[in-house]
Order: C-alpha cells, then structure tokens, then sequence
C-alpha cells in the first residue's frame, strides 16, 4: 500500500512547455516522469512500476520458450548478433548443446542518435534482447516463431496490439510500429509492408551501364566549386557528376580520414556510412585534413588520392562515366570511370533513400511514412562459429535473434489507452490496480480506508490510497489521471452504512455496493 500524500512524484494541473505530445504530458501530468538537469528523462516510482511490470511480462513470456538468462552490466555499442556470438565462441561447440536460447536486459547505444531525451528516441534504452542458438536454419526459425508466438501474447495482454502486429515479420527486419507523435520518417513499401528509417533505408541496386566510355579528359571549370554550379556551367544533369564528401571518422580508440562518393544528385546518409566504416561520430573533415590526401577542396575526385578510406556507393560505379574533380582548382575531369580511372576501398551502399525510391525487394515506388523505432527481429543467419555435427563434420553454428526497447512502449502505451481525463492502464500494466479514495476528515473514514487497503493488499491487489485532505473533485480528478483500473470511494456515509463506491476506470458511472462484494466484483473484470 502507498499513500498518495507521500508518493514520490506529484500530480499537476499542466504540464511543462518540453512535453509537447499528448501522451508526455499526461505522463508529466501524472507524476510518472521528469527531467534531470540536462534534459534526460527520469521515471518516478509510478512510471517505474509501470515499466517494471511491463519488463516482467515480457521477460515472462522469453522464459516460457526456455531461454535462460545472461546479465549483461555495461552499455554496449555491439550489436546483438555480435554480443551472443562472442558468448557462444566460448561456450558452444557441439551440436548436442543446441538448440539453446538466452536473453538479457541491456542498455545499448544507438547509433547516431539524435541526443533527444524523449521515451522514444532515448539515445541509450534498454533494450530486451532474446538470441536463439541452432544447428539449422529450420531448428532456429523454429526457437524464433515460438518466442514470438508467446511476445505477441504478452504484448496484447499490456494492452500493445500495434506492437504484437509488428511482430508478424518472418525476415530480419527493424521493428517500426506506426504513432501519432513517432519522431521517425520511414519509407514505407506498400506492395510489400517492409518499412525502414529513411536515414537506414537501403537501396536497390543500380542497373550496370552498357553505354559509351570515353577517354578521361581534363576540363576547365572556373568558379564551378559546388554540384549546381558544376552541372550549369557544363550544361549536364547533376546526376552525371560524382560527389566529394570529407569525414574525420572518430571511434573510441581510432580517428581517419573517410572520402565517401555518391551521385551528384543525391545527399549521402550518414548513419549509413558510420555503419560502414565503423565510426561513432563522422565529423566535416578540415580543408588541412583534405589537402593533406592530395584533394583540394571544391574540386576533390577519388582520383590519385594517398592515404584515405575512399567509400563509393554503388550508384557511382556502375562503369557510367561521370564528372568528377580534378583535385586542381578551376578544373574537372570527363568521362571518369570506376574500375578504370579510380578504385574504392570499400564499395556500400551509403546514398539517402527519399520517397518514391524502388524498394529493393519488389521494386515498388516508396512513400514517405512516420513511426517509432522499437527493436529488430534477426532472422535465421549462419554465424563464423562452427559446431560439430552428428556425423563429426564442422557445421557453421545458426543464430537467431529479437530485441525491443521497453521505455517506447511505456510511452506508446499511454499513446494508445487515454482519453479526456487522462491515463487508462491496462490491468497487467497498471502501477497500482486500486486507487482507493477517502472523503471525509473523520479519523474513522480514514482509519477504515486503512484497513481496507491493508484488507486488499493481503487478497494480492496493489492499493494506492488518497487520504489526503482534499475536495471530493480534486482526489476524483487525480484518480482519473493516474489511470489505475478500480477506482474505490470509502466515506462517512458510505461506512455508516457498510458500503462502498467502486468504478472502472473505464465505466460512465460509479456504483454503490456491500463492502463484502468488494472482491467479487473487482475480480469479474
């Protein structure tokens, strides 16, 4: 039982200016959530309960496939694939070990984050992640459809049908679900519903070139130092130009020079190129860093470049000629072929997808969607480990995997179960199940709330009790907003007669009934 009175965390009349969506600032509201000094998010004691039960459903429903548990005590920037791998080198070695599954909280580090300190875009959530261990890929999708089977139940008892429905994927794919205030631009494909971060969002390989390659030649192009300027001055379209793009890439213990090339017509996506070069941040690389590789800024090519992780996207190296610079000022070159005049480090694709982009898949024209991002489900795949097999043969060792974020959750949960008043808590969610409410001074009404809450909490029911010294409307109104499921009114009158107030949280009207009916009824529903 807790008191209202000496609750951490206080209800409020409104909510600050920083929650501007109608599923924060009901949290706000209800004393479920506040911001730290540098704008992070805290969850007080009634947002943490929520959080914890939603936890321990899930977790429940991990455990039922089987899976045992690893603790995993630092934030991780690995993937998840790559953690289970590193476990697994150590620990599994023969096929009579699998099929094996295990899961573990975690905090992880999203790449490239946005440092926005909303539920839904935490730069570091934690994250609920489950693998599945397999000597095939029919045993592991076998570990992976069950382990789903149970989340999507779970998820539809914490009142998240939106998320169990996204749990349908068979592939491995990010896990988007759709929300009205989802701070994610997705491309979305309509024929055949794979949905991706526009920034992440891959591309379909580009046609070979079959055309004319004439010899590289060197250009006169004063003044032409951006694309635009490059294409009107030449009278070509920007995309038979190739695009010069400098990065000093940081990670913790390393830092180089990246030269990326795309098209000239499209932007490049960073968080796909960090992807690629393994780089926690990509920062404009100086005009001393480029000179340093030989390129002058404005007029860089991959040309004859020293000392530089040179990434091209596919889209450049189809063998179509292209202009690029000439590393001179004032000059390009026609007609540079990859292949011929210039090789990649790395080739990836690296170019920002936008609406109407083929999907890769089925070759359908995208369309731009909005979303939130909660997790990714990883499809059978073989790993580099290998186990032994019944007939004594190596076999590469299969893996299978799911995470999701659980403070999104939280917040689309709210997004999903309101109304004018307030919150409406699923009952398997719900930070208490009763909000049990005192009118009255008398030391009787209060002492008999006492008793009745005590009453409760024996029978298994979590109680928050309101026995403060506040006006019938305002205790009715935090008991709204708050969201617990049973609503229990004990009063002078109520108590002379040996009665009760009870409503739903959901229900138009409340009823009056025998104090000996009080558990009859709550467990009907």
């Amino acid at each position: 039982m807790i008191q209202l009175a000496t609750l951490f965390g206080r209800t409020l009349r409104q909510a600050p200016a920083e929650a501007d969506t109608r599923a924060a600032q009901l949290l706000w509201r209800a004393g479920m959530i506040r911001a730290l000094d540098n704008g992070e998010p805290a969850l007080l004691p009634l947002g943490s309960a929520v959080l914890r039960r939603l936890s321990h459903h899930l977790t429940t429903a991990i455990q039922a496939g089987g899976a045992q548990e690893v603790y995993l005590p630092t934030t991780s920037t690995a993937t998840w694939p790559a953690t289970v791998s590193a476990l697994a080198r150590r620990e599994i070695d023969s096929y009579r070990q699998l099929p094996q599954a295990i899961w573990g909280q975690r905090r992880r580090k999203r790449p490239q984050s946005r440092q926005r300190f909303s539920l839904l875009e935490l730069p570091t959530p934690t994250t609920l992640s489950w693998a599945g261990l397999a000597r095939d890929a029919s045993q592991a999708q076998a570990l992976l459809e069950t382990t789903l089977q149970h989340l999507r139940h779970a998820l539809h008892e914490c009142g998240l049908t939106i998320v169990a429905d996204a749990l349908q994927a068979t592939e491995s794919a990010p896990l988007i679900v759709d929300s009205a205030s989802g701070p994610l631009t997705t491309l979305d494909c309509p024929t055949c519903n794979r949905r991706a971060p526009r920034e992440l969002a891959p591309m379909a390989p580009p046609p070979a070139y079959s055309g004319p390659t004439p010899a590289m030649s060197l250009v006169e192009t004063p003044n032409a130092n951006t694309i635009a300027a490059l294409a009107a001055y030449l009278g070509i379209p920007t995309a038979a130009t190739a695009k010069a793009l400098f990065f000093d890439a940081r990670c913790a213990d390393d830092r180089r020079l990246v030269f990326a090339v795309v098209r000239g017509d499209r932007e490049a996506s960073l968080p796909k190129l960090a992807a690629v070069v393994g780089a926690d941040e990509l920062v404009p690389a100086d005009e001393a860093q480029i000179r340093a590789c030989g390129a002058v800024p404005g007029y860089a090519s991959p040309v004859g470049l020293r000392d530089v992780l040179v990434v091209a996207d596919p889209m450049v190296t189809t063998g179509a000629p292209l202009v690029a610079g000439a590393n001179r000022t004032g000059y390009h070159l026609r007609d540079v072929v990859y292949g011929r005049d210039w090789q990649a480090t790395l080739v990836a694709d690296i170019t920002q997808a936008e609406a109407g982009d083929p999907c890769p898949w089925c070759g359908t024209a995208r369309i731009e969607g909005r979303g939130a991002l909660i997790g990714a489900i990883t499809a059978p795949q073989p790993t580099a480990l290998l186990v032994q097999d019944a007939e004594g043969q190596n076999r590469p060792l299969i893996i299978t995997g799911l995470e999701i974020d659980l403070e999104p959750l939280l917040y689309l949960v709210v997004e999903q179960h309101h109304d004018e008043r307030g919150i409406v808590w699923p009952a398997a969610i719900a930070p208490f199940a009763i909000h049990l409410v005192t009118l009255g001074r008398g030391e009787a009404v209060v002492a008999a709330g006492h008793a009745l809450a005590a009453m409760l909490q024996t029978a298994g029911w979590h109680v928050l009790i309101d026995d403060r010294d506040e006006r019938a409307g305002v205790k009715f109104n935090d008991a709204d907003l708050i969201g617990a499921p049973w609503r229990v009114v004990i009063s002078e009158k109520l108590l002379a007669a040996n009665q009760l107030e009870i409503r739903h949280r959901t229900a138009a009207q409340a009823t009056v009934i025998d104090q000996s009916a009080l558990l009859t009824v709550i467990g009907q529903r």
